[in-house]
């Protein structure tokens, strides 16, 4: 097993024990109570309809099922429906909808659902539409159980086509749009409906809360085990007192204005309550601009190569581990810059990248660098002075970028730090003007692999790297089907990258998660969604 693997599989091994999801002695689930889960104010979903840009779906987890659901390791696993690929042209998808897979007003979900949601997303849902449009040739239902999807061409992640499926019988002939603003219900019933284990019993607004009640009709292994799971929205400098004091039993992982008052609690080691490190979805890295705008020695691959050396990621992301997550946190490197640590197909192809200043030092003499008077070389007839730039008000990229700053001085290389608001991160990355850029990807499930980061001008290339053969891959690899195939070419590409260093992974953020330690069975999910297995909750009484 791969290092960063082995870590996240410890990771998630660690909250299962703690828990009490399952394993040999483990206690049997009891069935009742309500889970209160703390939230920011700012949280309040502005509505519940999935089809809204706008709206939040960030609690409904476990209401509207989908096709699949992403895992701790972060693969997928079959939901609603099973898919079977045909590779064939034209490609061809087929959907084998569970047969006991029910609505829970008792009608069966059918494949006239994923009809009826994939005519709904080409007409309203703009993150999702543009893949349908250019993806999807047709979805027609074969039987009541069967659906079959005829793409354009062969779509690497076709399993998320279907993060959702609506409801046509109780959602044919309505305003799309105007739907579910406050709950989720079949409007022509007024009564709350969903696929998953759990349905909405009413959002209390003015920042008050978002209450789910248990589904008696989910049709998966077994029915919720709490009676309801509670979103108390709560101002940040009440939450731990509420936690303390057992008016919320957990507090949501996801806001960095909340990790703060999870570290509160690590630190002082509250009695009866758990707080635990784990991986999220996102990854911070170095930018480096090869491209106009960036000094000219950065376009000498030794050079790059010399910068790898000369930065001690293992220093910065136990510095950054101990200032997130604690002195438990203990993350290490990240080495891909294609897969994230806890995922199965991660290889840790940028191992051989720690830091060396002196081999940093020959790379940077083998590339035609000479030591200037003050000790920083002199590369491509310059200075070699590097404007490093991310944004400001993120204390963890101000402490990487000020610890970079100061290994590759000890290597010759100085480091001008800038720093930019959030609003205009985006723009300055457009524009260029830097030799280094701190920033993060969202990462999740997809191998589909970073085609738009790294391929030749691509959107979402900011280094200005091109490789042709890389570029071919890249774009091979978002129409390969078979997953092995796929995920081997990508981790060739991922060892060239590593030999070209357009970019240099430092770490995979942590967050804490806290909870009172009677709540069990909470696993998050590969893609940091921390109530995608809520039916497994439990309480300890």
């Amino acid at each position: 097993m791969a290092r960063g693997a082995a870590l996240a599989a410890a990771v998630a091994v660690s909250l299962l024990a703690v828990a009490g999801a399952g394993g040999a002695g483990a206690q049997t689930p009891k069935r009742g109570g309500t889970v209160v889960i703390a939230a920011p104010a700012h949280f309040e979903p502005a509505c519940l309809n999935p089809l809204v840009d706008s709206c939040s779906p960030r609690f409904l987890d476990g209401v509207l099922a989908g096709a699949y659901e992403v895992m701790p390791a972060a693969t997928y696993r079959p939901d609603l429906a099973s898919g079977k690929v045909a590779a064939r042209q034209p490609f061809t998808l087929l959907y084998r909808i569970r047969p006991e897979a029910r609505w829970s007003d008792g009608a069966r979900v059918t494949a006239g659902d994923f009809e009826f949601t994939h005519q709904a997303i080409l007409r309203l849902r703009p993150e999702l539409q543009d893949v349908h449009l250019d993806m999807v040739r047709s979805v027609r239902a074969l039987d009541a159980k069967t659906v079959r999807v005829v793409l354009r061409a062969p779509f690497a992640d076709w399993r998320e086509l279907f993060p959702w499926v609506l409801p046509r019988h109780a959602l044919a002939g309505q305003d799309l749009r105007s739907l579910w603003q406050n709950a989720i219900d079949n409007p022509k019933t007024g009564a709350p409906i969903g696929s998953g284990p759990f349905l909405v019993d009413r959002l209390d607004r003015g920042g008050r809360q978002f209450v789910l009640r248990r589904n008696p009709r989910y049709w998966g292994p077994h029915l919720a085990y709490l009676d309801r799971i509670a979103h108390h929205f709560i101002r940040p400098e009440d939450v731990a007192d509420a936690l303390r004091q057992g008016e919320v039993d957990m507090i949501d992982p996801g806001p960095r204005l909340l990790q703060a008052v999870a570290l509160e609690l690590h630190q002082e080691r509250a009695p009866g309550i758990r707080v635990l490190p784990v991986l999220d979805s996102s990854w911070e890295h170095f930018d480096i601009r090869m491209g106009s705008g960036g000094h000219p020695a950065l376009r000498i691959r030794l050079v790059r190569q010399a910068l790898a050396y000369g930065i001690d990621r293992e220093e910065i992301a136990r510095v950054i581990g101990e200032l997130t997550g604690g002195r438990d946190a203990r993350p290490e490197p990240l080495d891909s810059v294609v897969f994230l640590a806890n995922s199965r197909y991660y290889q840790s192809n940028w191992r051989g990248y720690r830091y060396r200043p002196e081999q940093a030092r020959r790379l940077l003499e083998r590339g035609g660098c000479r030591r200037g008077a003050d000790s920083i070389y002199i590369c491509a007839g310059e200075r070699l002075s590097l404007h490093l730039v991310t944004s400001a008000g993120a204390e963890h990229r101000r402490r990487s970028a000020e610890l970079a700053k100061a290994q590759l001085r000890r290597v010759g290389v100085e480091v001008i730090l800038g720093f930019v608001p959030p609003t205009l991160l985006g723009t300055a990355l457009s524009g260029g003007d830097f030799d280094l850029f701190q920033f993060g990807w969202i990462g999740g499930a997809s191998t589909s692999g970073p085609a738009d980061v790294f391929g030749c001008q691509q959107p979402s290339n900011f280094t200005g790297y091109c490789d042709r053969l890389v570029t071919r891959d890249l774009d091979q690899a978002t129409r390969i089907l078979d997953d092995q195939r796929r995920v081997r070419l990508l981790n060739k590409v991922d060892a060239r990258l590593a030999t070209a260093v357009p970019a240099i992974p430092l770490y995979q953020t942590t967050s804490l998660f806290a909870f009172n330690a009677t709540v069990r069975g909470v696993v998050r999910n590969g893609v940091g969604r921390f109530t995608w297995n809520a039916e497994d909750w439990w309480l300890e009484r």
